[in-house]
């Protein structure tokens, strides 16, 4: 009995790392082949709030009242479709179940922004005429969840980009909430309508635009 014992011991344990040793798969979680989503459209609203770096929620400012310009916040968001993930999970054989443990996975998409073009129905000042691309006095002060950058720091102090520097860097993932501010306070401080042009490299393109809003003397 004793011997028989060992015997079947010892030869569990053989197959068991001759099944799992050499044959367990690099990514037991598998591999998304397929986005999550794809972006179908931005929604746009306008925010009075002197926040920076943090998310802006609640009621859009719609009131007819001049804004200050340090509290206008343009908020971007995205409306998706969702696309089914695939698992690619293969599991081997063993005499003992495996659980693997994986972590989620933050929704993503394969859609990337080319291009984004800031203008205004008004001059914004005498070197900006209407029409004029205001990707310069528009900085990007949040994103949520994605890898790209939007600022940098140096000694406590934040440096955001402005639309110009977001948009030069190679890989620029939207984000689900997008929120855009003003850098440089208008001249011309009556009757801006702010039009957003948002282009993709797989060749979609929005066309957004904020209500009129007029600035505080």
């Amino acid at each position: 009995m004793k011997r028989s014992t060992i015997f079947t011991s010892a030869f569990l344990a053989l197959l068991i790392v001759g099944c799992s040793n050499d044959e367990e798969p690099d990514n037991p979680c598998g591999s998304f082949s397929n986005p999550e989503y794809v972006i179908n459209d931005y929604t746009l609203r306008v925010f009075n709030s002197d926040l920076r770096g943090e998310y802006v929620g609640g009621d859009a400012y719609e009131s007819v009242d001049a804004i200050d310009f340090n509290s206008f916040i343009i908020k971007l968001d995205i409306k998706t479709g969702t696309v089914a993930k695939r698992f690619d999970t293969i599991f081997d054989f063993s005499l003992m179940s495996k659980a693997y443990a994986c972590s989620p996975v933050l929704p993503f998409t394969e859609q990337r922004i080319s291009s984004i073009k800031i203008t205004s129905s008004a001059a914004f000042n005498d070197d900006l005429p209407a029409g004029s691309s205001l990707n310069d006095v528009f900085d990007v002060v949040y994103l949520d969840y994605v890898p790209t950058p939007y600022y940098s720091e140096q000694n406590g102090d934040v440096d955001y980009f402005s639309v110009t520097e977001f948009t030069a860097q190679p890989d620029n993932m939207p984000a689900e909430i997008t929120q855009l501010a003003l850098n440089t306070e208008p001249k011309y401080k009556q009757n801006h309508v702010f039009f957003i042009e948002i282009n993709f490299h797989s060749g979609e393109q929005f066309l957004l635009e904020t209500r009129e809003v007029s600035f505080k003397e």
